[in-house]
Parts: structure tokens; sequence; C-alpha cells
């Protein structure tokens, strides 16, 4: 048997196809038989006043076209775009990640592209933490040399 299978804790909602879904009060597991299910663990979602970086204006955006409240015809484009002004910054950590991403999109894969995304959020923050902390020692230095 193939398929996505999702393990749903108690309660857990998950969006399949527009329709929200909330497990029961146990642990179950779910199998998508259809390769075409647009599927969104709740728990994965970003709300819009969390998309305040690049990577995940680009995550936000796989979400809304697997919710269906984008279409894919419409978005790819400009996705594509955004995407790749994040391959620069990406390749010397990880090259394969922006053309994997690109890929994934292409082959309507929007849940596994997601799943990707949440790697790039990650690095991403890695990546702010790593400048801000850059930027403090700078002021630092200057301040001791004032």
């Amino acid at each position: 048997m193939s398929g996505l299978i999702l393990k749903l804790a108690a309660g857990e909602k998950v969006v399949i196809n527009g329709a929200l879904l909330e497990n029961g009060d146990k642990p179950s597991s779910l199998r998508i038989a259809d390769a075409n299910a647009r599927v969104l663990r709740c728990r994965d979602a970003l709300r819009p006043d969390e998309v305040n970086t690049p990577v995940k204006q680009v995550y936000y955006a796989i979400q809304l076209l697997i919710t269906g409240d984008l279409e894919e015809d419409r978005v790819l484009p400009a996705l594509f775009r955004e995407i790749d002004s994040l391959e620069d910054v990406f390749r010397g950590i990880d090259s394969q990640a922006i053309p994997q991403l690109r890929q994934m999109l292409r082959r309507g894969n929007h849940y596994s592209a997601l799943c990707h995304m949440r790697n790039l959020v990650e690095l991403e923050a890695e990546l702010f933490r790593h400048a801000h902390l850059k930027n403090a020692m700078t002021e630092h230095q200057q301040a001791k040399v004032a």
C-alpha cells in the first residue's frame, strides 16, 4: 500500500482538500491514498502574522496552495521568482535545497515542498541568529574603540 501516512494525535486537526478534519480522542493513523489530495496539518500551518521573513513568505504561499486559497496556475510564476531569490542564500549551505523545492512544486507535490520548507525556515532562523550575533560583536568592538 502506498500513499501518505498521517499519524494524528488526539484532537489534532488536519485540512484535506479544503475540509477541516479533527481526530477523535485517541491517536490514530490515516492513509491518504490519493496522490493529488491536498493535505495540511494545522500544527504545520503558519498564521499570517508569523510570515515575517522571505522563507516564511514562500512557505505561506505553498500552504495557501495546499488549502486551495491560491491557484497554482496564477501563483507559481511569482513563487518561482521568490524561490530564485533565495537560491544564493542557501547555495553555500545546501546546494540542492532550492532545486529540490522547485522540482517538488513542478510535480505538484505541495505537501512534500512544505515539509522541505520547514528545514529552510530553520536554516533561515539560524542565519538570522548568526547575523545578529555578528552585528552585536561588531557594535561591542566599536564601543571599545570609542
